[in-house]
């Protein structure tokens, strides 16, 4: 009788993680992923897409934000571009996108600790403006080019 791995035949399949391992992932361990997909994030934790749904279940995050922190990383880009536009020009409204950077930071940290936390209606009313805004340039913009076509 030939066994499988003498006839040439690897065995490919994945070894589990170790339970312990599970386990001990904290969810400080869960943050430092939160800016990634959770594919990614369950890639660089070793453990499959599934354990990690269940662990993130167990901890109270019901949803992996992944997309909340990189909403609020582009406001904040945004808004230090918006800065230095503004200090050249006006120092007081400067100072206001400063504030309201600071404020979207703090938000980000915040949900980095308490990942099921709700935005801000502020920061919600902040980002739609943003999100019209990028809207209405990208109108006009395609407005301009087809009248320059015509």
């Amino acid at each position: 009788k030939i066994g499988w791995k003498s006839a040439g035949i690897v065995d490919n399949k994945k070894k589990r993680v170790a339970s312990e391992h599970i386990t001990s992932i904290a969810l400080s361990d869960l943050a430092k992923y939160f800016d990634i997909p959770i594919i990614e994030g369950s890639r660089n934790l070793k453990v499959g897409l599934t354990v990690l749904k269940k662990k993130c279940s167990e901890l109270g995050i019901p949803r992996w934000p992944h997309r909340k922190i990189k909403s609020l990383d582009g406001l904040i880009q945004d808004l230090q571009e918006e800065a230095k536009r503004q200090q050249q020009e006006n120092e007081a409204a400067a100072m206001v996108v400063a504030k309201r950077r600071r404020m979207l930071e703090s938000e980000k940290k915040n949900i980095e600790r308490k990942p099921l936390m709700e935005l801000h209606t502020k920061t919600k009313r902040f980002r739609q403006d943003v999100f019209k805004r990028r809207h209405r340039a990208r109108a006009l913009r395609n407005h301009g080019l087809s009248m320059s076509n015509n």
